[in-house]
């Protein structure tokens, strides 16, 4: 399934959690996967969402550091 995290599309396996989504969107942009620890992952509105939230096709996210 794609998401969007930080307005990149990413492929994921269905069932992903946002911890899938945030690390793939690290290594399509080559950042080093230990900041996925550092930051904070929001939905399209801005609340807080945790590291194991379910994703569905199409979803928004945003992953701040």
């Amino acid at each position: 399934m794609k998401v969007q995290v930080n307005r990149t599309v990413v492929d994921i396996f269905d069932g992903a959690r946002s911890q899938h989504a945030v690390l793939r969107y690290l290594v399509q942009r080559r950042r080093p996967r230990t900041l996925l620890k550092q930051g904070r992952i929001q939905d399209a509105y801005g609340h807080d969402i945790g590291l194991d939230a379910p994703l569905h096709e199409g979803q928004i996210i945003k992953f701040k550091v």
